[in-house]
């Protein structure tokens, strides 16, 4: 376990997403509250129209409810095929972490909501927007269903290519919708990805120092261990 905690702590490009995290969170409390208000103040054509198709449908792509049952249906079907616990160990590793990262930074930074139109942090009481957890979910969440598919070589280069560049245009209508709808301050979404983007590390992280054995052997469904399908490890 110290190997595995050392091995996670001392990742580069999770500090380097972690110190992005830090740059984006003190920006937002300040140098960058101007372009919040700006995006917070633009015009919202057809709003009254809009709000209900796109708060029922838009909106609930990157919500938990939707995305969670298909890392779940993802990650089952994984291990199942390859007899192995580790794509549903990764995947609540994530979730988990993920949702505990953001849920603290809400508690204790407590921003106001874009409808007060006060931008401001520590505002107890007023809101809890920042960082988005639609915004962390549209990065962790699909960002990991990719991650498993590619892992597991579930799907043609192409498809996985495909469907890298759908996670990418997800996390651009989920932050044009919140914003739409003063669900969000624009810096609320982008720190949210920002902190899905370092949860999403941490996990690949943490496949690469679980030994590749370890999770095969407690799968209790298992043929003979002779005739589990081959598992693609990327290099």
């Amino acid at each position: 376990m110290r190997e595995i905690a050392w091995g996670m702590a001392s990742d580069r490009v999770a500090i380097l997403l972690a110190a992005a995290l830090a740059a984006m969170t003190m920006l937002s409390a300040g140098p960058l509250q101007p372009i919040d208000e700006f995006a917070n103040t633009l015009p919202r054509p057809f709003e009254d129209e809009l709000r209900t198709f796109l708060i029922l449908w838009p909106d609930t792509v990157a919500s938990r409810f939707v995305a969670l049952p298909v890392l779940g249906v993802v990650a089952f079907h994984l291990a199942y095929w390859h007899y192995t616990w580790r794509p549903i160990v990764l995947g609540i590793c994530g979730v988990t972490g993920m949702i505990g990262l953001v849920a603290t930074m809400k508690l204790v930074l407590a921003r106001s909501h874009p409808r007060t139109g006060d931008p401001s942090f520590l505002s107890h009481g007023s809101g809890i927007s920042f960082p988005s957890g639609h915004g962390a979910n549209a990065i962790l969440i699909y960002g990991l269903v990719l991650f498993l598919i590619y892992r597991y070589a579930a799907a043609r280069p192409h498809i996985i290519r495909n469907l890298g560049y759908c996670v990418v245009a997800l996390a651009a209508l989920q932050t044009v919708v919140s914003i739409y709808l003063h669900f969000h301050w624009l810096t609320d979404l982008l720190t949210g990805m920002v902190a899905g983007g370092f949860a999403l590390r941490l996990t690949i992280r943490l496949d690469e120092l679980i030994p590749q054995g370890r999770t095969a052997h407690w799968w209790p469904f298992n043929r003979h261990p002779e005739t589990h399908a081959p598992i693609f490890t990327p290099r």
